[in-house]
């Protein structure tokens, strides 16, 4: 029986298009996009909650996990905040922002 090269050499070209692809988009997108996208996003979900916030609530974090671009900081309150873990990508890292209390407050 043969091996099948037409095959594998068709998923490695389809692989080398995808890495390609997704390597023009992390270069592409910019911190302050992701970050703008999250702040939309989390005004959006407070609205609906029905609390007033602006975007000036939302700041970036240097990430510290391996697989980690940055990570999204949103203040509810004083006491409060969300979470978002973001990938090399631009992609949340999780299902939903995690929710956070700060200590000593």
């Amino acid at each position: 029986m043969k091996f099948p090269w037409a095959i594998l050499g068709i998923l490695s070209i389809a692989a080398l298009v995808f890495g390609l692809l997704l390597g023009m988009k992390s270069v592409r997108i910019t911190e302050t996009d992701i970050i703008n996208f999250y702040a939309d996003a989390f005004v959006k979900e407070m609205k609906e909650k029905g609390v007033l916030i602006d975007q000036s609530a939302c700041y970036a974090k240097v990430s510290e996990g391996f697989w980690e671009r940055m990570t999204v900081v949103c203040d509810i309150n004083a006491s409060s905040f969300l979470e978002y873990p973001i990938g090399a990508w631009g992609q949340l890292l999780v299902e939903a922002p995690l929710f956070g209390l700060r200590e000593g407050i």
